[in-house]
């Protein structure tokens, strides 16, 4: 009979000992971790708000593509992963829309970010855009996930 026990040589409760058996960190993933919603290619000037302590920065960014989860764009300044920044993002004939996101990856300075509040007028705004826009092709498993 072998004992299941922490890395402190303490007995493991049942529910951790199923978890252990369940999960295995150590297997690759089959594919990419899927999006929330389909890529379209868009390019656009961008403008970008964030505040770090008491310091409220203005930057600039050319946007890759969008989504209706998100967007992904080069960003010359650094940006930190989790870091909450606003949008002013150029959609539609009445001017740019202002929508709040967070940064999800950063490579360099190509960041993808999610969306964090989008009103259904921005989503409207956002679909009527992307019908315009060529789709983007999933990435294979094992590939750069952006292009």
């Amino acid at each position: 009979m072998s004992l299941n026990l922490s890395s402190h040589g303490e007995a493991l409760p049942p529910r951790i000992v199923l978890l252990r058996r369940r999960v295995s960190l150590s297997e690759p993933m089959a594919s990419p971790a899927p999006e929330i919603s389909p890529r379209h290619r868009f390019e656009a000037r961008i403008d970008i708000r964030l505040r770090r302590g008491p310091q409220e920065l203005s930057l600039q960014g050319w946007t890759r593509d969008l989504s209706e989860s998100g967007l992904r764009a080069f960003v010359a300044d650094p940006l930190e992963k989790g870091e909450s920044v606003v949008f002013a993002i150029p959609l539609s004939d009445i001017g740019k829309q202002v929508i709040p996101a967070k940064v999800v990856r950063a490579l360099g300075t190509d960041y993808g970010f999610e969306f964090t509040a989008l009103s259904a007028e921005q989503r409207s705004h956002i679909q009527a855009v992307l019908s315009k826009c060529p789709a983007l092709s999933r990435p294979q498993a094992g590939s750069t996930i952006w292009s």
